[in-house]
């Protein structure tokens, strides 16, 4: 659905719209049920920087489950880095949104429980077991290791804490952590699917991108119809990205645009629009073994900026590798060797500290500036 600003009765009516081919939020939620709202809060960030699900959205969303009859609408993520949740929950706007909107901001630092997802066992807050309906309320964006992140990553979030850096570990290639993801979606598998794309952010997201409007709210039960619509968005194939192509594979859901249809005052505008892409798109095409080294010598690494670095720790505390290293003098550093290229260091630094260091584009303004020299 069109949905061209976060104004609360823009975004209520849009949502209105967006339900109304699948018979409503009363579809979904019925009276005396407790609902979860699962947003996108990868870290404290405001929400005009497009890092995080729109406090606005939130809000409506959890309206319209209370007008559905449900007794209990609890709001949570698990956020990348050891941030407080309490700072987390402010920076966001969800301090002030969720309690206003009659529903409670759920911990992840509470008791957790053992969830199988394939050979491993994942950890969830305990909680979960309470809820009967969860809605995922993602934020479009892209990703600099997935190519993308919407609907079927957001689940990632329900992981409690640190594990989450634990598992890139485990799974460091794109194709390795699709398969992974999508073991987890279906473990934890929402009942909707709405997705803030009022603002996207479009580049090397999902930290470091730059904020764009789309203006558009986008809905589904398929968790992989959404994110097929989503990548055309960025002018790229569902088939291009590992985590759609593999959750296809396993029958989760639709990835050919053709069979998918697209309804609504936003449909034009979801199938004409386009945004920048992420570099990740090429390191799909690449094997796993080749992964790392080719990322390394032509792609992208990540590196500690030591002017906007306020040395808080929080990327080192984060490095499932202990790749990210204090210097005597206070300052970090990525050692190159135990670095699996996961970016979850770029994820969870609140102060846009970490930068995507690309040697290919060092190399090409070293012959673009020997050109010039040559032609003076």
């Amino acid at each position: 659905m069109n949905c061209p600003a976060y104004e609360p009765e823009t975004v209520e009516q849009a949502l209105l719209e967006a339900l109304t081919p699948f018979g409503g939020i009363a579809s979904f939620v019925r009276e005396g049920q407790t609902v979860l709202l699962k947003p996108n809060l990868l870290s404290p960030r405001p929400p005009e920087q497009a890092v995080t699900t729109h406090p606005t959205v939130v809000a409506a969303v959890a309206k319209l489950c209370f007008a559905a009859g449900a007794s209990r609408v609890w709001v949570g993520d698990s956020c990348a880095g050891d941030h407080s949740e309490k700072r987390l929950w402010e920076k966001t706007g969800m301090t002030a949104a969720v309690p206003a909107a009659g529903a409670e901001l759920k911990s992840f630092t509470e008791a957790v429980k053992p969830l199988p997802v394939g050979d491993l066992t994942v950890p969830v807050p305990s909680w979960l077991e309470e809820v009967d309906v969860v809605i995922s309320l993602p934020k479009l964006k892209t990703h600099i290791l997935t190519v993308l992140t919407c609907a079927l990553k957001n689940t990632y979030g329900l992981v409690v804490g640190h594990a989450k850096a634990v598992y890139h570990g485990h799974f460091p290639s794109p194709r390795e952590i699709s398969h992974f993801l999508v073991d987890l979606h279906q473990a934890l598998p929402p009942a909707l699917n709405i997705v803030d794309a009022v603002t996207v952010m479009e580049g090397d997201g999902p930290a470091n991108g730059t904020p764009a409007h789309a203006g558009l709210l986008l809905a589904a039960r398929d968790p992989v119809a959404i994110d097929a619509v989503a990548s055309r968005i960025f002018g790229v194939s569902p088939a291009a990205v590992p985590l759609i192509r593999r959750a296809e594979e396993v029958g989760l859901g639709a990835a050919d645009l053709a069979d998918i249809t697209v309804v609504g005052s936003g449909k034009e505008r979801a199938a004409t629009c386009r945004f920048r892409h992420s570099r990740a798109l090429f390191l799909q095409k690449l094997p796993p073994s080749l992964f790392k080294l080719t990322t390394y010598l032509l792609t992208y690494r990540p590196k500690i900026n030591q002017t906007t670095c306020v040395r808080c720790g929080v990327c080192a505390e984060t490095c499932s590798q202990d790749a990210i290293i204090q210097r005597p003098d206070g300052t970090y550093r990525v050692e190159k060797a135990r670095c699996i290229l996961c970016m979850c260091c770029l994820e969870a630094c609140p102060h846009e500290a970490v930068d995507v260091n690309s040697p290919a584009r060092w190399l090409r303004r070293r012959r673009r500036k020997r050109r010039e020299d040559k032609a003076v």
